[in-house]
C-alpha cells in the first residue's frame, strides 16, 4: 500500500500503529491502571456502578467540564433518584433541574431515554450495545461508558479527552474530526480496551486526558505512558491532534424588555421547534445580524412595533439600563436590557411563543428560564438597577433618589 503524506510532517497509514502490537497494549493498560489507582479524582458518579447514574453523568459531561457538572449531577439525582422517577416527570421539571447546564437538547433526550427504558425494558437499563444505542441521545461513546463502567463489558470509549490521547499515542496526523480519523481512533480504542476490568481502564483512559494529556502543553514529564507515546517520541505532542479551526461566531444584537406591573413581571414561553423551546424569557426583540431564534417579525421597523406584534401590548420602552454579551450555538450575541411601561393592549402570545403571562416573585423562580434571561437578570442585579425582597424579589426598576 502506498503511504500517503498527511498532517504535520508525518505519514498516515491506517493499518499500522502501536495498537497492533499486543505487548504495547499490555504496557499501556498496566501503566495506566497503576497510575489511576492513586491519581484519580473522587467524582460522585463513580461512587457506584449504577447504570442510571452513569447514563445521567455521561449525558451531562458531553461538551461540559467535570467541574461544571458535579453540582448539577448531585441536584439532578436528588430530584430524580431512579430511572422511573425521571421517566414519570414532566419535561418542564427535567429542564428546570437541568437549568444552567446548557445544551438542553441533552436533557430532553435523557428524559426520552428514561421513558423508553421504562416502556421497552421494564425500567432496567439494558446491557446490550444495540439496545443502548437505540435509546434517544445514546451514541457509541455513552453506550460504551455504560457497558464498561456499569457492566464491566470490554467496550471502547472515545470522547474529547480520549480521542486526543489516542491521536497522540498513534501520532495520528489527520484532522481528528474526519470520518477516516474517527474510524481509525475507534479501531485503536477497541483494540486497547482489555477484557479484564475494562471499567477501570476506561476510567483511567479518560482521567489521563482530563488531567495530564491536556489540549495545550500536555504534561508529558509526569505522564505514566509517555514512553509509549509516538507523538512524544517524534516531538509532536504540542502539534497533535490536528483539528480544523472553528468558524468565527456570527455577531448579532437583541433587546430584552423588562415590564413590571403591580409587582409582577411579564414573561413569554417559546413555542416548540425553536431555540430554547418551552423556556420562559423576557420579551426579546432581534435587532441586527442573523437571528437563531427567528424572532424577527416582518413589517415591524421598531422595537415597540415588534413588541406589540409579538404580544399585543403597547409599551413605552426606556433607555438601555444594562448590556451583556453571550454565546449561543454559533452566534455571539450582544443584548441590551431595557425597562418598559405598559400603555395599553391585551396580552397574548404572538409568533414564536405559546404562552404569555404576568408572574409574581415565587412563580418567576419556578419558571424554566432561558440562558439569556438568566444572564439579563444577573446583569441587572450587578448594575444595581433591580431591587430584592428576601432571597430573590420581584423585578422592579430601582427608585430614583
Amino acid at each position: 500500500m502506498a503511504r500517503r503524506k498527511s498532517g504535520p510532517g508525518i505519514d498516515a497509514q491506517p493499518d499500522t500503529g502501536p495498537d497492533f502490537d499486543p505487548e504495547w497494549c499490555e504496557r499501556i493498560r498496566g501503566k495506566l491502571v497503576e497510575w489511576y489507582e492513586t491519581a484519580h479524582r473522587d467524582l460522585p458518579w463513580r461512587a457506584s456502578r449504577d447504570p442510571y447514574r452513569i447514563l445521567v453523568s455521561e449525558t451531562m459531561l458531553v461538551q461540559t467540564t467535570v467541574t461544571a457538572v458535579v453540582p448539577f449531577f448531585e441536584r439532578f439525582i436528588t430530584r430524580f433518584p431512579t430511572i422511573r422517577d425521571l421517566a414519570n416527570a414532566d419535561e418542564a421539571d427535567v429542564l428546570k433541574a437541568w437549568e444552567g447546564l446548557g445544551y438542553y437538547r441533552r436533557a430532553r433526550q435523557l428524559h426520552a431515554a428514561g421513558q423508553a427504558i421504562v416502556r421497552d425494558h421494564g425500567g432496567v437499563i439494558p446491557d446490550d450495545p444495540d439496545a443502548l444505542r437505540a435509546l434517544p441521545g445514546v451514541g457509541r461513546y455513552i453506550a460504551g461508558a455504560i457497558l464498561s463502567f456499569a457492566f464491566n463489558i470490554p467496550a471502547p470509549i472515545l470522547e474529547a479527552n480520549t480521542q486526543r490521547v489516542m491521536a497522540r499515542w498513534l501520532a495520528w496526523p489527520d484532522d481528528i474530526k474526519s470520518t477516516r480519523s474517527q474510524a481509525r481512533l475507534w479501531e485503536a480504542a477497541t483494540r486497547v480496551v482489555p477484557t479484564r476490568d475494562p471499567a477501570t481502564f476506561n476510567q483511567a483512559f479518560m482521567e489521563l486526558g482530563a488531567l495530564v494529556c491536556i489540549p495545550r502543553n500536555p504534561m508529558c514529564l509526569t505522564c505514566p505512558v509517555a514512553t509509549e507515546c509516538r507523538a512524544r517520541e517524534l516531538g509532536l505532542q504540542d502539534r497533535l491532534p490536528v483539528a480544523t479551526p472553528k468558524a468565527a461566531p456570527l455577531e448579532m444584537s437583541e433587546a430584552a424588555i423588562v415590564v413590571v406591573e403591580n409587582g409582577r413581571v411579564l414573561m413569554l414561553r417559546r413555542k416548540p421547534g425553536v431555540l430554547w423551546e418551552g423556556f420562559w424569557e423576557f420579551p426579546t426583540v432581534h435587532r441586527d445580524g442573523p437571528d437563531p431564534a427567528r424572532r424577527l417579525i416582518d413589517g415591524c421597523v421598531s422595537t415597540e412595533a415588534t413588541l406589540e406584534a409579538t404580544m399585543g401590548l403597547s409599551l413605552q420602552v426606556g433607555p438601555v439600563v444594562s448590556s451583556l454579551n453571550y454565546v449561543v450555538t454559533k452566534h455571539k450575541v450582544r443584548m441590551d436590557v431595557h425597562f418598559a411601561i405598559k400603555d395599553s393592549g391585551d396580552l397574548k402570545p404572538g409568533p414564536g411563543h405559546v404562552e404569555a403571562r404576568w408572574v409574581d416573585r415565587d412563580e418567576f423562580e419556578q419558571l424554566t428560564r432561558s440562558s439569556a434571561t438568566r444572564r439579563a437578570v444577573a446583569a441587572l442585579l450587578k448594575a444595581g438597577v433591580l431591587t430584592s425582597e428576601g432571597e430573590w424579589g420581584v423585578l422592579a426598576p430601582r427608585k430614583s433618589r
